[in-house]
């Protein structure tokens, strides 16, 4: 006995459906031929439009390899090495492919000469060198003692070698007239110093004089008159002018020993080393000078123990001109 199912067309219609959600993967020409197959309605026809932007759409992302697949790098900051933070960074000089110019404007508006200088090559002399004219005859009219004020210090000294070489017997003769050093300019010189030094502490400073921040005023000036004062002292010793050195560190010492003394004993070196320096010339003259008489050595005596009470840097001059002193009076 066979049975008839007796379909409506509203069961029809929702088979079809259900047949349409099953082709879920389906393309829309799938889907079309379903409909035309199942409700029997016709497919539109599409244009050439529509055909190319199916054909765009069946286009597949090509999905990378998994060993492709990197993270992202997060920004981190550069760091570098302990040994290279030690060394300093070079700086970068610049080649000849990047010159550094100025604008047009600027280049315009500098000189010529300002322009050649900036675009010209390290190794290109900017400055032509100054042909000397032989305008330097010799003067007939001038008076040997006008033309020796011009001269420096080198060219008398290699004049006097000169004359002496020439005419021998003219040797005593120069060195009977030579005078004795002129030490009322070196007076002059360390009184202008010393009152340099003076004027550089400040005006207003509460506190003590003394201290490191009035020694940082002064010190250019203390620097000066160390220099000056001992500067004075090696030339007489290069001269060998033994007597006026004895007289030049007796004038010098009584200036030095009114300087500042300092809280700091390392800021009182300036005039220590002016102490110690007067002393060893002190004592060079002793040695190397002509020999005191009996009445000169006391009055040296005397006035080298009231020195010794400003810095015992003098008393080895002291001894040695006591010892010579007892020498003097056991041979009279």
């Amino acid at each position: 006995m066979s049975f008839v199912w007796i379909t409506s067309p509203a069961t029809s219609t929702r088979s079809a459906l259900r047949e349409i959600t099953r082709t879920v993967s389906g393309t829309p020409s799938s889907r079309n031929n379903i409909l035309t197959q199942v409700m029997g309605l016709p497919t539109p026809s599409s244009s050439p439009d529509e055909e190319v932007l199916r054909k765009r759409g069946k286009r597949t992302v090509s999905v990378p390899a998994v060993t492709e697949l990197t993270p992202p790098r997060t920004p981190t900051k550069k760091t570098r090495s302990p040994r290279k933070l030690l060394s300093p960074r070079k700086a970068s000089t610049p080649t000849k492919a990047s010159p550094t110019r100025s604008s047009p404007r600027k280049r315009l508006l500098l000189p010529a000469d300002i322009t050649d200088a900036i675009s010209a090559s390290p190794t290109k002399k900017l400055v032509i060198p100054f042909k000397k004219l032989k305008l330097q005859l010799k003067e007939p009219n001038v008076q040997p003692t006008t033309a020796l004020a011009a001269l420096t210090r080198l060219q008398l000294v290699s004049l006097v070698e000169d004359i002496v070489d020439r005419f021998p017997n003219v040797k005593q003769a120069i060195a009977d007239l030579i005078p004795a050093p002129n030490l009322h300019r070196a007076e002059e010189k360390l009184n202008a110093l010393l009152r340099d030094v003076y004027r550089s502490f400040p005006q207003k400073h509460w506190g003590n004089s003394k201290d490191a921040f009035c020694f940082r005023r002064v010190q250019l000036a203390l620097e000066i008159f160390k220099d000056k004062c001992t500067g004075r002292a090696r030339k007489l010793s290069e001269g060998e002018q033994w007597g006026a050195l004895m007289e030049y560190v007796m004038l010098a010492w009584s200036f030095v020993k009114r300087l500042p003394d300092w809280e700091d004993p390392p800021h009182n070196k300036y005039k220590l080393t002016c102490f110690r320096s007067l002393a060893s010339h002190c004592m060079a003259s002793l040695k190397k000078g002509n020999p005191m008489e009996a009445a000169q050595l006391k009055l040296l005596v005397g006035r080298l123990r009231e020195m010794k009470d400003d810095s015992g840097c003098i008393v080895p001059c002291l001894k040695y001109a006591e010892a010579v002193l007892l020498e003097e009076q056991d041979v009279n």
